[in-house]
């Protein structure tokens, strides 16, 4: 009998390339202060002055006979917050109109490890959803191996910080009972739409095939550049739609095109979620 493990790795398909381009795009882009608040905990955080509220009792009397002035050693705070991952397993997603451009499924992958390894490194917790959290050294190697594998609907945390990382082009219905379940829950973050360049510009002409990926839906067009006009139209409804539910539902949504950079696109993301979590 198969492992869960060994199936997850028979899906994971690019996973160690998707990994190194996770591991090179955190690299590049600056880190979270995790837990480095002051509260209860064992960490030392940092020094600050003694004021009349704290009593001798908190003065760090080693610290203060350098000098003159009386110190107060605050400790970190311990409580690690989670950041939980959600990526579309539709078929549609993993698609590329250009061999040698990722498909928006490695690169919703890539912005997820990034923003995985980065919130890891400041003590953050990190999941997928529907699966365990994870903590530590091989906290994003776990990500991944859970984001790989078939992704479903799961019920969020409460109060979780949420990122979905989609293309979004499921039926607003689909997407309002998602978000809606997640509102309840208290939970808020970030959508990522993705998209292809050839989904924004509509690059086609002539007599065209148009084949939904892993579905027997087809449509064969005799002058696909006729419909390029009210293809835009229903596009950029569609994702005005899908922003105005992720705003009533607590979500900020950001935009990016597999043909552009991604370190604008985690820079972003980071700071969505560092607000969320202060």
């Amino acid at each position: 009998m198969t492992s869960p493990r060994l199936a997850a790795l028979s899906l994971a398909g690019d996973l160690p390339g998707v990994l190194l381009d996770a591991r090179r795009l955190a690299a590049s882009a600056p880190g979270f202060h995790g837990r480095r608040r002051a509260g209860q905990g064992e960490a030392f955080w940092q020094y600050r002055d003694h004021s009349p509220e704290d009593g001798a009792r908190l003065v760090d009397w080693r610290r203060s006979a350098r000098g003159d002035r009386y110190f107060v050693r605050e400790r970190e705070r311990e409580a690690a917050q989670t950041a939980w991952f959600w990526v579309d397993p539709d078929a549609g997603f993993n698609w590329s109109s250009d061999p040698k451009r990722p498909a928006k499924l490695h690169r919703a992958r890539v912005l997820a490890l990034a923003l995985a390894t980065l919130l890891a490194r400041g003590g953050e917790r990190v999941g997928a959803l529907g699966h365990a959290p994870r903590r530590g050294a091989n906290a994003v190697d776990r990500l991944a191996l859970d984001l790989a594998a078939p992704m479903r609907d799961a019920e969020a945390p409460a109060r979780a910080s949420l990122v979905f990382l989609s293309d979004f082009y499921a039926p607003l219905e689909t997407w309002r009972s998602r978000l809606g379940a997640a509102a309840a829950a208290g939970a808020g973050g970030a959508l990522v739409m993705i998209a292809d360049p050839a989904e924004e510009i509509f690059p086609y002409r002539g007599r065209t095939l148009f084949q939904a990926p892993g579905a027997k839906t087809e449509a064969l067009i005799g002058r696909a550049e006729a419909a390029r006009e009210e293809y835009g139209l229903r596009l950029g409804e569609h994702r005005r739609a899908i922003r105005e539910l992720g705003a009533r539902a607590g979500f900020e949504t950001m935009f990016h095109r597999t043909d552009h950079s991604p370190a604008p696109a985690l820079a972003l993301l980071s700071a969505l979620i560092e607000e969320r979590r202060r």
